[in-house]
């Protein structure tokens, strides 16, 4: 299809469709394009006829869209934005002249590390924007990304990730093993026995089995784990008390263990790498505030291997 073949081709129709994809409501859609519901029901049945889809169908919450809408919602949010920045160009953001504030969904594990980062560099620089975060994990980053105050999530990269967003890896990591050397009465790594034979303190959104739990069973252990919890502020308090172990990504692991004056140790069996991504929906990718929000959390990427390799 050539350019020319769209010059019958309402491209409002494009903005209401994108619209609706964020509200999956015709009265909000309609709100926000100062529109009369009718005018924007009217160009949804045009749009209909022209992707011989019905892009929307009634549900429980609410419009839901159809696989159609979801392929179509990514490249139409995309192409509106380019077009919106050619046509109607933004000043360079400065962070030390906005009082701009960012929302960033990550888990607390991520927060434990991004957070004084992040602080330091605002102070150092002097930025007047501000930070807002809040909870969310990998299995609900979608659920985050509903929410338009949120402008970037922070996870474990998902295995897969729909064209309605777009998404980019921070860092890579592994994990370590966090303990209190007093209670435990020893110091120094980790044996294999030490590792299957120890009270283990698990850490898992939900309270229930982690992957540590996943890997002894296929060697044949059964690992004790009388305690599950769903957050990873309660651990320093939990291991200064106790003889126990807990395994956590090695990025977090070496931040509670610096504040908490804890010990750290490989964990004496073969275990999986991760990597951590930024996730975004599509239309902010053409924002230029965010995007120098993206821009930021990129250099820590840089900043968190130098601070791995000494550590």
């Amino acid at each position: 299809m050539n350019i020319s073949d769209l010059r019958g081709t309402d491209l409002n129709l494009l903005v209401v469709f994108h619209l609706l994809m964020q509200e999956r409501n015709v009265t909000r859609a309609a709100a926000k394009l100062h529109l009369s519901q009718s005018a924007v029901s009217a160009a949804l049945s045009r749009l209909r006829s022209i992707v011989q889809d019905p892009l929307f169908e009634r549900g429980k919450t609410g419009m839901e869209p159809t696989a159609r809408a979801k392929e179509l919602a990514g490249p139409i949010a995309l192409s509106l934005g380019h077009l919106a920045r050619t046509l109607h160009p933004e000043e360079a953001f400065s962070p030390s002249d906005s009082t701009r504030t960012f929302h960033l969904a990550m888990s607390d594990d991520i927060e434990a590390v991004i957070a004084p980062w992040l602080l330091r560099r605002s102070i150092e620089a002097d930025w007047q924007v501000k930070f807002a975060f809040h909870q969310t994990n990998s299995s609900k980053w979608h659920q985050s990304l509903e929410d338009e105050r949120i402008d970037l999530v922070l996870c474990a990269t998902p295995a897969e990730v729909s064209s309605q967003y777009r998404s980019k890896a921070m860092f890579s990591g592994s994990y370590l093993c966090v303990y209190s050397e007093s209670q435990r009465g020893a110091s120094g790594p980790l044996s294999e026995e030490e590792f299957r034979e120890a009270v283990h303190l698990r850490v898992s959104f939900d309270a229930q089995r982690g992957f540590i739990d996943e890997l002894l069973e296929s060697a044949g252990v059964q690992r004790r784990v009388p305690l599950s919890i769903s957050h990873f502020a309660g651990i320093s308090t939990v291991l200064h008390e106790n003889p126990a172990i807990v395994t956590l990504p090695d990025y977090a692991a070496r931040a509670i263990a610096s504040t908490a004056g804890l010990t750290t140790s490989p964990v004496p069996l073969a275990v999986p790498t991760f990597t951590t991504s930024m996730i975004w929906r599509v239309e902010a990718s053409a924002s230029n505030d965010r995007s120098w929000l993206m821009e930021e959390l990129q250099a820590f990427q840089g900043a968190e291997r130098v601070k791995a390799a000494s550590a």
